[in-house]
């Protein structure tokens, strides 16, 4: 019986010491995404739509180069270009759809701040100028939460894009501003704006917040990650509840 304890005892003290290790990678890896997160995001927001050029996006090109890829030939008559930073667990630790009793392991570390996350941004080049640029953030929700909208959604996201063909693709007759919309859907948000929405508004559309990231209470609403868009549907639906 003894010999029984003190078994159980080492096997216990084996899984405390790697769940601490495996708690110990996720909390700095989700950091360190952080830190990228922010300085990728003030190098997106000082490119000007219609007003930077070529040598602007070789620039985030050549610094980004390790994370980023472009779509297809990039040159300065036509690029487009997305940088990808990925914080990713385990499958076994992330969670399964309808596992159930299986993710007791994912609850409990989602409990303790760990999580995948991710951001993405790009831009598009065409006859020497930046015509499109986007940024966006993702993490993954709380296991309990991933069907409560009614569909299987695993992540928490918002989106920001401003775009020089705005007024092209943006033909809606119940859109209520005319240089901005935003769309809501299950946990998430997307911003699109025309350059010639006013500065300070473009700033606050792509003022994104990555606490979400790294606090220890898991984000389950879109607002927290971009609130500026999140303002921007709630004054939306109030001028079309008006009309």
């Amino acid at each position: 019986m003894n010999a029984m304890l003190r078994r159980l005892r080492q096997i216990v003290s084996i899984v405390l010491v790697l769940l601490a290790a495996v708690w110990v990678t996720g909390e700095a890896s989700q950091w360190l995404l952080r830190r990228h997160a922010e300085k990728l995001l003030a190098e997106i927001r000082a490119l000007e739509v219609g007003r930077s050029g070529w040598q602007d996006a070789q620039q985030m090109i050549g610094k980004w180069g390790r994370s980023g890829a472009p779509t297809g030939a990039c040159t300065a008559e036509k690029c487009t270009y997305r940088i990808d930073l990925l914080q990713t667990l385990p499958q076994m630790l992330e969670g399964y759809p309808g596992g159930g009793a299986a993710n007791w392991l994912p609850r409990a570390l989602g409990r303790l701040g760990l999580r995948s996350a991710a951001v993405r941004a790009g831009f598009t080049v065409e006859n020497g100028i930046v015509t499109e640029k986007w940024f966006g953030e993702q993490v993954t929700l709380p296991v309990r939460d991933w069907g409560r909208s009614g569909n299987y959604v695993p992540f928490l996201s918002a989106s920001s894009r401003a775009t020089a063909k705005f007024h092209d693709r943006t033909r809606d007759p119940d859109q209520a501003f005319p240089n901005r919309l935003v769309r809501a859907y299950p946990y998430g948000l997307s911003a699109t704006f025309s350059p010639e929405e006013d500065a300070s508004e473009q700033a606050l559309l792509m003022d994104f917040r990555f606490s979400c990231i790294t606090q220890r209470t898991p984000c389950v609403d879109a607002s927290a990650i971009l609130p500026e868009a999140s303002r921007t549907l709630q004054q939306e639906r109030q001028q079309l509840q008006t009309r």
